[in-house]
């Protein structure tokens, strides 16, 4: 029996942006506009039943709200994934980094024209954003991806011993 994807949702403000790009990298729901304030997008993430995360002192009060004191994404993540469990190497490389939507496999017959021969020939299979229309491939960045991840998980939080990711490599 399969287990249920129980992913959280999310919600990021505009000032973890990189922090969004890598929780959809690892298969998380990001909501994220940059046109929104915070409180609005504080709105929306209660409207549509997500986890808010900001860095926004103004709103860092509300109960519902996850308040990220670290500057840098790789402690922001972790705090995160400690939190919120759930497995990112599962669900890994299925999301559009740009704009959360999820990305659908697809032949190289389909993008014969749409990527660069050489891709073209050394790839099999392509993802496409049926958001955004972007088309990715596995290449040299999934790879330094994956050794991101594994440091992460190598590298205990000040609260957590193993930083909330799991020790197998992401498949993908």
């Amino acid at each position: 029996m399969t287990e249920p994807d129980v992913s959280p949702r999310f919600a990021a403000d505009r000032t973890l942006g990189r922090l969004a790009k890598w929780l959809r990298l690892l298969g998380a729901d990001v909501l994220r506009d940059d046109r929104l304030t915070a409180a609005q997008l504080l709105h929306r993430a209660r409207a549509d039943g997500r986890i808010m995360l900001t860095r926004d002192k103004r709103i860092r009060t509300a109960p519902d709200v996850v308040y990220l004191a670290s500057h840098d994404f790789r402690e922001q993540l972790r705090e995160v994934l400690a939190r919120y469990r759930f497995d990112p190497c599962r669900r890994a490389f299925t999301r559009c980094a740009v704009c959360n939507g999820e990305l659908r496999i697809v032949g190289r017959d389909a993008l014969r024209r749409r990527v660069p021969p050489f891709v073209y020939a050394s790839n099999e299979t392509f993802a496409v954003c049926d958001g955004c229309g972007r088309v990715y491939w596995n290449a040299t960045h999934p790879e330094r991806m994956r050794r991101e991840i594994a440091a992460l998980a190598a590298a205990p939080t000040a609260d957590e011993g193993d930083g909330g990711l799991a020790r197998s490599s992401v498949k993908g």
